[in-house]
């Protein structure tokens, strides 16, 4: 596989952001681990943590595992996991809660942009392209292909609060929408 990466000069490693990604394949965290050059702590479901060895693991290295059916519960962990993400280390929320199976966007759950307002922290959108065809939904089979990383610059949000989350959500949908429009892998 390979990648191509836009947009490195829109992070500052001293900075921490909510990072917000598309979510086409599982590869996209490999992907954003692998060639993003951010420090993160990823949001996954709880039901993550029961995959052998992916759910100990992540658990040891600090992610965040959210409750979706719970939601007083999946705000204790978001709360929890403030203290990961400082001096540069930042988090990741695929907003779209699970992979499109067709590379559609699908609808945005509003935590991160929540995430984003409680905590101060700029929002990074980050655009995956391609991998949808490396790592097929409901698929093991790891296929060649090319595949495109872009990271936008920062959306500030100091000023911003709640009534505006719906402006950030479709800020960052209209960044993803336009990036897949226009990139061809």
């Amino acid at each position: 596989m390979s990648v191509n990466v836009t947009g490195r000069e829109n992070i500052d490693p001293q900075q921490s952001y909510v990072v917000v990604a598309n979510h086409q394949s599982l590869y996209d965290v490999f992907v954003l681990y692998g060639y993003s050059g951010i420090d993160f702590k990823w949001v996954m479901k709880q039901e993550m943590r029961s995959v052998p060895g992916l759910g100990i693991g992540c658990e040891k290295i600090g992610h965040i595992f959210v409750d979706r059916s719970n939601v007083q519960a999946a705000l204790a962990s978001i709360k929890a996991a403030e203290s990961k993400i400082r001096n540069g280390t930042s988090v990741v929320f695929f907003p779209e809660g699970t992979r499109s199976r067709d590379g559609a966007l699908l609808k945005f759950k509003k935590g991160a942009f929540r995430f984003a307002l409680d905590l101060n922290l700029p929002i990074l959108p980050v655009t995956i392209v391609g991998t949808k065809d490396v790592l097929p939904s409901d698929s093991i089979d790891l296929l060649p292909g090319k595949v495109r990383l872009i990271i936008d610059p920062p959306i500030p949000v100091e000023g911003l609060g709640v009534k505006d989350v719906p402006r950030l959500m479709e800020q960052v949908r209209s960044v993803f929408e336009d990036r897949r429009r226009l990139i061809s892998v």
